[in-house]
């Protein structure tokens, strides 16, 4: 018991001796508002916008697809061409099949700060082609112009009666 006793008396004047240095206190970070998760996701990288786009449409949330990748875009104001993009793609997807994923084609810079993105959306009965162009004006990327088209031809650098381009009368 006497060597109990002084076994905790040591280790008490011990710490007091030598005392730990503070450890300071975790405060959690409060949760992000709609404010802040808007912004996160306008830093977003263009290969995620893109991402995310697509997996909208795979589950045939075309609107949803939509609105987010033009949220915060000149296209966005647009509306009747936003509602035309919205239904031509509901189209495509009731005669070229429901998307079954995509492959991206070519990525092309000018500068740092805009880039192109040609994809192909994989259709159970045909792809379609997929530019996207992207414009980075301070810190966050903008998509500024969108296209679709049928026109494979054009990927292969063919007319579409399918002669090579330098061919062309």
């Amino acid at each position: 018991m006497k060597k109990s006793l002084a076994l905790l008396l040591l280790c008490t004047l011990a710490s007091a001796a030598f005392p730990q240095p503070a450890v300071p206190a975790f405060i959690a970070k409060p949760t992000a508002s709609p404010a802040e998760e808007t912004t996160t996701a306008e830093a977003e990288g263009p290969e995620k916008i893109i991402a995310r786009f697509f997996a909208q449409l795979q589950k045939k949330e075309v609107d949803v697809a939509y609105d987010q990748l033009t949220r915060g875009t000149k296209i966005a104001e647009r509306a009747e061409d936003v509602r035309t993009l919205k239904s031509k793609t509901k189209e495509a997807i009731t005669v070229f099949g429901p998307m079954l994923g995509y492959d991206s084609v070519v990525t092309k810079k000018v500068g740092t700060r805009l880039v192109s993105y040609t994809l192909l959306s994989l259709g159970k009965e045909f792809p379609l082609r997929w530019r996207f162009y992207f414009y980075k004006p301070m810190d966050a990327w903008k998509l500024i112009d969108i296209r679709v088209d049928d026109r494979l031809a054009a990927m292969f650098d063919e007319t579409d009666d399918g002669r090579p381009r330098e061919e062309r009368p």
